[in-house]
């Protein structure tokens, strides 16, 4: 099978070629920068709050309120695909208010289609 043509790293300026994303000097900047995945918020309290959500939107694309999902592919193309994934709509930050809006932040994906919509930047 043929490999993924290079690209050059992800990091402004950087003349680094690389198969996806950033070198790996840009990519361990990268991981300091964002902070563990503990730091950013995703704890124990996450984690049930996610299953219970998943539970009760248990298809990707599913929201609150019958809201249209953003930038779910199963949804449009009318698959019934099972959510692996609680999105945020609006990436938080570090936001708390935008990290635990259920309601209003949430969705149910799959992980096909958070991985499309996260390279995306959204």
């Amino acid at each position: 099978m043929p490999s993924a043509p290079l690209r050059y790293c992800v990091e402004s300026g950087c003349s680094v070629r690389v198969r996806s994303g950033a070198c790996p000097l840009h990519a361990r900047q990268r991981d300091t920068r964002r902070g563990t995945a503990q730091q950013r918020g995703y704890t124990y309290r996450w984690a049930q709050r996610a299953a219970a959500f998943r539970a009760r939107y248990p298809l990707c694309g599913m929201r609150p309120g019958d809201r249209p999902p953003i930038l779910s592919g199963c949804h449009a193309a009318g698959r019934v695909t099972a959510a692996t994934v609680v999105d945020h709509v609006v990436p938080h930050r570090g936001d708390p208010v935008l990290m635990w809006d259920e309601i209003g932040n949430w969705q149910s994906l799959c992980t096909d289609c958070h991985g499309a919509k996260t390279i995306r930047g959204l």
